[in-house]
């Protein structure tokens, strides 16, 4: 037993030797080997595979469900017809749906309307305003149908009919002029008449001024003519008759009696010849007699069966020209008859005219021998000096009144002037009053919301009670699902795009839209690094309102399996392009140019442009630096 136990510890003792020996050669290395064994082990790749898969991208938040927040409703100033007390005259019910363009309430009588818009009513609009507040009612009244021009910050006669239609087709009458401003415009448009008036009738007077002037310088330019010749004539009859006139005037009395005695002689000589005219035609009358005679026997003759100049009986030719003959014959005659009768004519009319003529010279020697006695008399003054002052008188009473027309066609001229600064006063005046009056909305009569319809949530001013602060509280017709996305994922999403909305109430996901994506970060009580979403969706149930659930929006996918890389293993190359790094089997790598495609999850999609790449490949994403 003994010596059992003796080679039990013998072989023990040799075991710990043994793995004292062992540990002491782990731990005792030489010089060389502790230098090489200090050295860091060589850098290597860090890879991962490519793989082929399907790539969905989406932007994941979580929204609130819910009506729009409640907005109390006020009137924002004085009704039409300013009335004394205002009693709801017609309230909605709670629950009502208020569309833009309705009635909220009717306060004595009066609408109060509402309109989509953001800036609050703060003035009554009136015709000529001016500003944003009036961009935003033409803007809701052509969305309306009821404004078919284009919106601007004016309010024009354009808008004034917009609103009077919407108000009459809300059963109600628009805000135009009272009596008392119509009484204002008759009065200021009767001044501009009258002004207008006064204007053409200081015309008519300053024209009938100057046609009196035009009149009275021509009287002045006749009366200075007329005074000129009589001094003239004054003149002249003062020297006694010119020796060239009484030589003209004894030529002129012999020329006279030259012309008498020529007359005479004429009418001697006209009254022979008309007398000869007178024989000539009888003794013409007295042949064409005979040879109708003759004419006429043997026409007869002829008849009778017996040719006067054969014998024998005419044939039917020689008949027709004897009895031509005849008629010849008896023309003849006929025209021998007119001559008979047209030289007494002649001589009747040469008797009337001669004797005219001997008349007229006789006249004319009258004439000439008075003139010759009038320039041989004693010269005679009196009527010439009479001439002379009834002139001068002229001429004064015709500087006399072109003095006076001038001086009316300067009162006319200043009349004139002031008429004109008249109508243009009272023009202003009326212009200044039509600006100011048509039609127009009260303040109290008109409320902004941003978003419309509402529905009515409280009514607190009812049908005869008075209407003293808010009278009703509204909120957003319909549900809306609001949140918000990280300022790094708004760019993906955009209004009319699709939103699932997913709740452990839902058994699948609800569809909805994308409304409304704010333009800036941190507006509606978001974040400052967040933008404020709304989403809409149709059926979502009534357990949902008030809760908060997530929202998937999709923003892209492949067309099924696709290459996929991490994102890390994309470069850049010198060219710009895109590239991955390979590693081969040998331990090598090569660089093959891609076109990189959706990104999602941590994944791009890559398309090879140059080069093969497979599914199991591996890419470099790092280097291990090989650091202990």
């Amino acid at each position: 037993m003994r010596r059992a136990v003796a080679v039990g510890a013998v072989l023990l003792a040799v075991s710990v030797a043994a793995g004292l020996g062992w540990t002491a050669a782990r731990n005792i290395r030489s010089p060389a080997q502790v230098a090489l064994e200090a050295e860091p082990p060589a850098p290597s790749p860090i890879t991962v595979e490519v793989e082929r898969t399907e790539l969905v991208a989406d932007v994941i938040t979580r929204a609130d469900v819910g009506y729009d927040d409640p907005v109390s409703l006020r009137l924002g100033g004085a009704l039409g017809g300013r009335p004394s007390t205002l009693i709801v005259t017609s309230a909605r019910e709670r629950g009502d749906e208020l569309v833009e363009g309705a009635a909220a309430v009717e306060v004595s009588g009066r609408p109060v309307f509402l309109l989509r818009g953001r800036i609050p009513v703060y003035r009554d609009l009136l015709p000529q305003a001016e500003g944003p507040d009036v961009l935003q009612v033409e803007e809701a009244l052509a969305r309306l149908g009821y404004f078919s021009g284009a919106p601007d910050e004016v309010w024009t006669p354009a808008t004034e009919d917009a609103v009077e239609a919407w108000y009459a087709a809300a059963g109600y009458e628009a805000n135009g002029i009272s009596d008392e401003d119509r009484h204002r415009l008759e009065t200021a448009a009767e001044a501009v008449t009258s002004a207008e008036d006064g204007v053409k009738a200081a015309q008519d007077r300053l024209d009938a001024a100057e046609d009196r002037l035009t009149t009275a310088m021509r009287q002045e330019d006749d009366a200075r003519y007329q005074l000129s010749q009589a001094r003239e004539a004054l003149a002249d009859a003062r020297e006694g008759p010119d020796e060239l006139d009484v030589r003209r005037a004894r030529s002129a009395q012999a020329s006279a009696e030259e012309q008498l005695a020529f007359a005479e002689a004429d009418a001697e000589r006209g009254t022979a010849a008309s007398e000869r005219a007178i024989i000539d035609a009888e003794a013409q009358r007295e042949r064409a007699a005979v040879d109708y005679a003759v004419a006429g026997g043997r026409w007869d003759s002829a008849r009778l069966g017996v040719h006067p100049d054969t014998g024998q009986p005419p044939t039917g030719n020689q008949l027709e020209s004897l009895r031509q003959a005849v008629e010849a014959a008896s023309s003849a005659l006929d025209a021998a008859e007119r001559g008979i009768e047209e030289a007494y004519e002649n001589l009747g009319r040469q008797v009337i005219e001669t004797e005219a003529a001997v008349r007229s010279a006789a006249d004319g020697l009258a004439e000439a021998r008075s003139a010759l006695d009038e320039l041989l008399a004693p010269p005679d003054t009196v009527a010439e000096v009479r001439a002379v002052e009834r002139a001068r008188n002229a001429l004064d009473d015709a500087l006399a009144e072109t003095e006076d027309t001038r001086a009316a066609i300067e009162d006319a001229r200043a009349g004139i002037e002031d008429a004109r600064m008249d109508v243009v006063e009272a023009r202003e005046a009326l212009a200044d009053l039509e600006d100011r009056t048509g039609i127009w909305i009260p303040a109290g009569e008109l409320i902004f919301l941003e978003r419309l319809p509402v529905r009515v949530d409280l009514v607190t001013a009812e049908t005869g009670t008075s209407v003293t602060a808010s009278f009703m509280t509204v909120s957003g017709s319909e549900l809306a699902i609001r949140g918000s996305v990280l300022d790094t994922d708004v760019a993906l999403v955009k209004e009319g795009g699709e939103a699932l909305i997913e709740d452990s109430l839902l058994a699948a996901p609800l569809r909805g839209e994308i409304r409304l994506v704010a333009d800036r970060p941190g507006t509606n009580g978001v974040a400052s690094n967040r933008y404020y979403i709304e989403m809409v969706a149709e059926g979502i149930p009534d357990e949902l309102v008030g809760s908060n659930v997530k929202v998937v929006i999709p923003v892209g996918g492949t067309a099924g399996e696709v290459l996929a890389v991490p994102a890390a293993a994309l470069s850049a190359a010198a060219d710009g392009s895109t590239r991955i790094e390979v590693l081969e089997p040998g331990g090598t790598t090569r660089f093959i140019r891609v076109e990189p495609g959706l990104a999602a999850d941590g994944l791009v999609e890559i398309t090879p442009l140059d080069g093969e790449i497979v599914e199991g490949d591996l890419v470099v994403i790092g280097v291990a630096s090989g650091d202990r």
